[in-house]
């Protein structure tokens, strides 16, 4: 699942969303919404794994995310 699809499915703008997953503007969701490989910080990361039920996974988003689970 992408990003903007999640976005799409939960109704909300990209300002909405930025807010919803703890981003300080719209234009950062644009940004993750169009790079072929998004990157973002581990807490948005996992926010949007959580908003998405798993569909979006924390580490695709955040290499930082799949360490940690690796060594769990």
């Amino acid at each position: 699942m992408q990003i903007a699809s999640l976005r799409s499915e939960l109704g909300l703008s990209q300002e909405a969303f930025a807010k919803m997953v703890g981003l300080k503007s719209k234009s950062y969701v644009s940004e993750l919404e169009s790079a072929d490989d998004p990157r973002c910080s581990v807490r948005v990361a996992l926010e949007l794994e959580r908003l998405s039920s798993g569909r979006i996974e924390a580490a695709s988003l955040n290499p930082g995310v799949a360490l940690v689970r690796a060594a769990e």
